[in-house]
């Protein structure tokens, strides 16, 4: 009878030794053996946190994460994602995600003392600084990081009505970030490397912005549609749409689902009004949040807004419950046609 074949783990499994195997009878082998197929199989049914490990054993094991990183993140559900009490005081803040199996992955923020977050975009947390007034943006994933200089508008003070998003302009090789203070004329953006703000004027007042299919759209509270564009010039443009809701949203918000843009209104006890831009006809489509296919939760908290409270007792500090953290978002790149 053939012997049972054993695999058992080395340090040294990428096998750049294979001396270091002379150890060993015959009959075992190195896991870096382990057949492509079966090792891929093996990793699309771990965790966000147990592939971030995975990635971390061997050469090899580090190579088919990498490789099929996007097809393993684009798999992932949202994950819960909480982070600890926000700080003017110079300590430490660690995050916490966590999947819908219990399993938890904590870390601790850089560049967080003094700062509190207020949002996501394409899975970087943005960090505010309550006295410094610049932006640090985190990925969770990547660990990559950016900076962005002190920002000119007085956005302490209501830190809740920040809404950033970031793209990439091929015009300028690099990373570009768009932030609207609510129900303000304004907005901002402002380039990597460069510590400068460049300003557009809106003749309406804007409630949100979002990068959708190469191009940057703001809305309104009566549902008005703009595109935003960084080149030649920076201007804002109204786009004409019929089948305007009616009445016009309170607190209108972008929502993408694949190859369809949506925009959101929350109403009262938790209610949502939704509707879909048909872009082959510019016109305003009513859905409901059912047929969509998704929890409706996830899909208001796609961008990581706070279901909390503020705590008066505190100044300038939001304490939000929950946020819902999207992994596929960590490697998408809002990348603009210009």
């Amino acid at each position: 009878m053939a012997k049972k074949r054993n695999m058992t783990r080395n340090q040294n499994c990428d096998g750049s030794s294979s001396s270091s195997w002379k150890r060993f009878n015959d009959g075992v082998a190195p896991w870096s053996d382990l057949d492509h197929n079966l090792l891929f199989l093996v990793m699309m049914q771990l965790g966000v946190i147990d592939f971030l490990a995975f990635s971390g054993v061997c050469k090899k094991w580090r190579s088919l994460a990498l490789g099929n990183k996007k097809i393993f993140m684009a798999s992932r559900p949202p994950m819960l994602m909480s982070i600890s009490d926000p700080s003017y005081k110079k300590k430490e803040c660690k995050c916490c995600l966590e999947d819908f199996e219990g399993r938890k992955f904590k870390t601790i923020l850089p560049h967080a003392a003094g700062r509190i977050c207020v949002g996501l975009t394409c899975g970087y947390l943005i960090l505010f600084g309550g006295e410094t007034k610049d932006f640090w943006l985190v990925n969770l994933i990547t660990r990559h990081e950016l900076h962005f200089p002190c920002f000119p508008y007085n956005a302490s003070s209501d830190v809740a009505r920040i809404r950033g998003i970031l793209v990439f302009s091929p015009s300028v090789s690099g990373w570009v970030f768009v932030v609207l203070r609510k129900f303000s004329r304004q907005i901002w953006f402002s380039i990597a490397g460069t510590r400068a703000w460049n300003r557009i004027s809106s003749t309406s007042l804007a409630i949100d912005l979002h990068a959708f299919k190469g191009k940057i759209y703001t809305v309104n509270i009566r549902c008005r549609l703009c595109e935003m564009r960084l080149t030649p010039e920076p201007k804002l443009t109204l786009l004409q749409t019929k089948n305007l809701p009616q009445p016009g949203f309170l607190f209108p918000e972008f929502v993408n689902l694949g190859e369809k843009l949506y925009v959101i209104d929350r109403g009262l006890k938790d209610s949502y009004t939704v509707h879909e831009l048909d872009f082959e006809e510019m016109k305003w489509v009513s859905s409901e949040i059912s047929e969509l296919g998704v929890d409706h939760r996830a899909l208001y908290k796609r961008d990581g807004y706070f279901l909390g409270t503020v705590d008066t007792s505190r100044k300038r500090r939001c304490l939000p419950s929950y946020i819902w953290y999207f992994p596929n978002d960590c490697l998408n790149v809002n990348r603009l046609d210009e």
